[in-house]
């Protein structure tokens, strides 16, 4: 009986310490997480993201911010969060992350970068034609503040040009809408788009085609002026175009034309004269 209560004593004893042990090396291994500064926590993340580990990236940056939020690696650790986030393709909260760093820091160099990524948030999202706009709208929107806000900063060249291929995009949608509405017989509709995309979008690349479209629309529903003032305008300003050479053809089917000088006009005098 005693050699029995002398087995367990000893087993508990040796329980006992093997807990204490666990607890020690539980302990230690905080006080080493603990003991990481900012800079190492952050150099952790950049070497994430090198690894192409975007998703350990984002926790190992957002730790620098919420571990150390006085530190000059705060604000870095901020925009880097966002951008693997970006990486991770979690595009909606990248926007929501860079939405509040910009409200908390309305100027700066880091303040730049958060409007350009989150514009590049919206772009990569950007749909094929004919499918909803919105997106190409939101990112044309936040490429023109960049544009106009930082005309000189590194990321003005870029936005610019991706400005560009927004406007060819929305001007493409509002085209093909209305050329829908052309071919299922409703020219004033189309008119609408026609105009629009005149008003909104003049030195896109589908101009051309849309000022045909627009002559054709109004031989349609009769507007025969206006209709020539759209083919002068096209004459002048695209001479060697095909759209030109096809909207010639038009208007030799319905009437002979003769576009002389008096129906020359510049594009801008056009919409000026005949929008408003």
């Amino acid at each position: 009986m005693r050699n029995i209560k002398k087995r367990y004593l000893i087993i508990l004893q040796i329980f006992s310490i093997a807990l204490i042990l666990l607890n020690c090396s539980s302990v230690n291994k905080k006080d080493d997480v603990q003991q990481l500064s900012d800079k190492q926590i952050y150099s952790k993340g950049l070497a994430s993201i090198e690894k192409g580990d975007f998703k350990k990236a984002i926790s190992e940056f957002d730790e620098v911010f919420l571990n150390y939020p006085f530190s000059s690696l705060a604000t870095k650790s901020e925009i880097m969060s966002a951008y693997s986030l970006f990486e991770n393709n979690e595009l909606n909260k990248a926007i929501n992350k860079l939405r509040k760093f910009i409200e908390m820091n309305p100027k700066g160099e880091p303040t730049q970068y958060a409007h350009y990524l989150m514009a590049m948030c919206y772009y990569v999202q950007v749909s094929s034609e004919g499918r909803d706009p919105g997106l190409s709208i939101k990112a044309l929107n936040s490429f023109k503040l960049i544009n106009s806000k930082y005309p000189n900063s590194k990321y003005a060249k870029d936005s610019r040009l991706k400005i560009q291929f927004l406007k060819n995009n929305l001007a493409k949608n509002e085209l093909n809408i209305g050329k829908f509405y052309l071919k299922k017989g409703a020219p004033a509709s189309s008119i609408n788009r026609f105009k629009f995309v005149l008003q909104n979008y003049q030195n896109t690349s589908v101009v051309p085609e849309t000022l045909f479209r627009l002559s054709e629309a109004l031989l349609m529903i009769g507007l025969k002026e206006e209709a020539i003032k759209s083919s002068a305008i096209l004459d002048y300003n695209f001479p060697n175009n095909d759209w030109t050479k096809l909207n010639k053809k038009l208007f030799q089917k319905k009437f002979e034309l003769d576009l002389n000088e008096k129906n020359k006009f510049s594009i801008i005098n056009y919409l000026k004269d005949f929008f408003e």
